[in-house]
């Protein structure tokens, strides 16, 4: 009996003590340059339910769509989505399985990843710097962009790439849902 006192309270601690988001990364204005008529510094290209190319049922293989950057419709970003995925049939979020991934298969050399995602259980997803999804995840940032869904769980996160690869991996029981990863890149 009094294994079980000890050991429940335990249990219960590790799920309290979840990793707290590192403070902000260093802002970039998007804006700066296009509001002069210079080619921008910095494009940003979003993956949402609605082009992920994604549908309600379970994706059976890899899907890869391209998208074109809010600067500059002819700048396209290029994302692979890895089986099992799906979009939710109720929320505006798309589902990414156990073993399943995100991950880029452009050249452009990544600033960092804007998250935006479900979060009631917590961080359920890791993103890494490289396209294979291994070694050690990078940590995740807090961030000044707003969710979309700041009434139910919506927590919005960002992750320092500084490179051309990165895949976010889920490796949990859990299935994450994403209302959008944005890619901050240059060309």
């Amino acid at each position: 009996m009094k294994k079980i006192l000890f050991v429940l309270p335990a249990l219960l601690l590790i799920g309290a003590c979840a990793k707290e988001p590192a403070s902000e990364l260093s802002s970039i204005n998007l804006s700066e340059s296009v509001e002069s008529g210079q080619t921008p510094s910095f494009y940003t290209a979003k993956l949402t339910k609605s082009n992920s190319g994604l549908t309600t049922d379970d994706s059976t293989e890899a899907i890869q769509t391209e998208i074109a950057s809010d600067q500059d419709a002819t700048v396209k970003y290029k994302f692979e989505i890895g089986a099992p995925c799906y979009q939710h049939s109720k929320f505006d979020e798309f589902i990414v399985k156990q073993g399943a991934y995100i991950k880029s298969v452009s050249n452009y050399v990544v600033d960092r990843l804007i998250v935006d995602f479900y979060s009631t259980k917590g961080v359920n997803f890791n993103v890494y710097a490289n396209a294979a999804g291994t070694g050690d995840p990078l940590e995740y940032h807090t961030s000044t962009v707003q969710t979309v869904d700041p009434d139910d769980g919506g927590m919005v996160y960002e992750y320092a790439i500084n490179g051309t690869e990165w895949c976010i991996n889920n490796t949990t029981s859990y299935k994450p849902g994403f209302y959008s990863i944005t890619v901050v890149f240059t060309k």
